[in-house]
């Protein structure tokens, strides 16, 4: 009896789900996407170059100061809302519960009510341009002596704009030169490329979580002859608050040209590459190698900067010289060969690369293409492939044989669209290059002031296959102390350059990508 009361109820079940109006027992029901709360922005920022004095097997590696002229300057810049009001926005030491050592803005007093009585705002950057009440906080030539980490709050359940950088300069010691990097947004994905671990070549990985989260970070490693077997990158644990550095040449040897994925379960990283080259006794050089963009058939380095080839030529031509030159770095992380064809954009258009720019990149590898026979000038690449592929330009800069040489390198980057803020460091000279690969774009740029004031807009318009150098000084006036980028039309892709008068210093500074919305989270129910 019993069971034909359940033969009974399993049949009426049926019936109902199939008879009844509207009802459907076998629909996908799709749950709408759940709006996450608004919440704090960080960037990581780097500190000061620092010297490898050691590194024992199975050791963290040791580090001493690089030299005592070595100067690391930070600046951060924040935008308001269009009512000109600032969001609480500070800088503070890598740890967690560390004091702000910088203040930019302080929270308004209702900014936190208003965000927690609308936890499930969409987070959107209102447009600035035009509106006459916007104004900026920002700081510059603020002395670092270690990583650090700026953090803005959201106003009124919206997001906010700032953006960082730190650049170091050393006119001694074997890291000589100039490096520099923007702050960096946490993320669980990463690609870096342009690393060198052979002789007298040091490339030291930092992984930075200022998250509350602890991170087990894995990395890829992609070298000259393929990939790397190298168990000691996997499951690196970094506790929230805390920096860890990996010495590339213990996992990696003798590698010309290195690239490395950082895959992160947990608590989101930021990766940097500090770079390094001793030819002997002379310093060749030091960088920060930022991320490029994540493998794909398309992709743009903007802000390549070429020495006259009769000068490179003499620098390269010295003894153990061979790799200061300017070269292209394309890695395939696939299990498939890539035909990449590469096409370099001047001030004038299009012009012929010295081995045609067509070549088969290896699966698994690490390929470089020289771009040495290129006119003096700036340059945009287009790298294009029948499969993903990432790419990054490494630069070169010298006075004479002889003397100090410096290194730089171009990643890939993503296009440009509506605000995205840039800082002019001060002590060097700036310039950005932009380039519209496809078709015709405009670019304004909005001065920003020292003490924050938006100025006129100046517009340019792109044409299509031309790189557009701007000096912003001469631009925008010597008052500017930052810049917001806004772009439109074609994709635009560009970059700021960073050099010193009567030196070899050279640097490449990557603009901060525009403030993306709030995150959302798919909800998937199922049985």
């Amino acid at each position: 009896m019993a069971g034909s009361a359940t033969a009974l109820l399993a049949a009426a079940a049926v019936a109902a789900g199939t008879v009844l109006p509207g009802a459907d027992a076998t629909a996908r029901v799709d749950m709408p996407a759940q709006v996450l709360p608004v919440g704090s922005s960080l960037a990581n920022c780097v500190g000061p170059t620092q010297l490898l004095s050691g590194s024992a097997a199975g050791a963290d590696p040791e580090f001493s100061p690089n030299s005592s002229s070595t100067k690391a300057l930070l600046g951060a810049v924040v935008l308001s809302n269009p009512d000109g009001v600032l969001p609480g926005s500070e800088v503070r030491a890598l740890g967690q519960g560390s004091a702000p050592f910088l203040t930019i803005a302080k929270a308004p007093a209702n900014s936190a009510a208003a965000a927690s009585a609308n936890p499930t705002a969409k987070a959107t950057v209102a447009p600035v341009t035009g509106v006459a009440k916007s104004k900026a906080g920002v700081v510059s030539g603020q002395g670092v002596t270690a990583q650090s980490v700026l953090e803005t709050q959201p106003l009124n359940g919206q997001g906010t704009l700032a953006a960082g950088s730190v650049v170091v300069t050393s006119n001694d010691g074997d890291l000589q030169g100039m490096a520099a990097a923007t702050c960096q947004a946490p993320s669980n994905d990463l690609w870096l490329a342009g690393a060198s671990t052979t002789v007298g070549r040091t490339a030291v990985l930092s992984l930075t979580n200022s998250t509350k989260s602890p991170a087990t970070v894995s990395l890829d490693l992609f070298g000259t002859n393929g990939t790397v077997n190298a168990p000691g990158g996997k499951g690196l644990v970094v506790a929230p608050g805390t920096s860890r550095s990996v010495v590339l040449a213990g996992l990696a040897p003798d590698q010309a040209q290195l690239a490395v994925h950082v895959k992160s379960t947990g608590g989101a990283v930021s990766a940097v590459i500090q770079q390094s080259v001793l030819r002997g006794l002379t310093p060749g050089g030091v960088d920060y190698l930022a991320p490029v963009q994540s493998p794909a058939t398309a992709q743009v380095v903007p802000g390549v900067r070429v020495q006259a080839p009769d000068a490179a030529a003499k620098i390269s031509a010295q003894n153990g010289y061979s790799d200061a030159t300017t070269a292209l770095d394309v890695t395939v992380p696939g299990a498939r060969d890539a035909i990449v064809e590469v096409k370099a954009f001047g001030p004038s258009g299009q012009v012929a690369l010295p081995n045609g720019g067509v070549f088969t990149a290896q699966a698994g590898k690490v390929t470089e293409l020289s771009l040495v026979g290129l006119a003096q000038g700036t340059y945009s690449l287009s790298v294009t492939a029948d499969s993903a592929v990432t790419a990054g330009v490494r630069l070169i800069n010298a006075t004479k044989p002889g003397s100090a040489v410096d290194l730089a390198f171009a990643p890939s980057t993503s296009r440009l669209g509506d605000s995205h803020l840039a800082l002019l460091p001060d002590g060097v000279t700036s310039s950005f290059a932009f380039t519209a690969p496809t078709g015709a774009a405009t670019v304004s740029l909005v001065p920003v002031s020292a003490a924050g004031a938006l100025g006129a807009a100046k517009t340019m318009e792109l044409k299509a296959g031309i790189t557009t150098l701007v000096d912003p000084t001469a631009l925008l006036g010597p008052d500017a102390a930052a810049v917001l980028i806004s772009a439109t039309g074609e994709p635009v892709y560009g970059t700021e350059l960073l050099g010193a008068k009567d030196s070899a210093n050279i640097a490449v500074l990557p603009i901060a990508g525009a403030a993306a919305d709030s995150s959302a989270l798919n909800i998937t129910t199922g049985y």
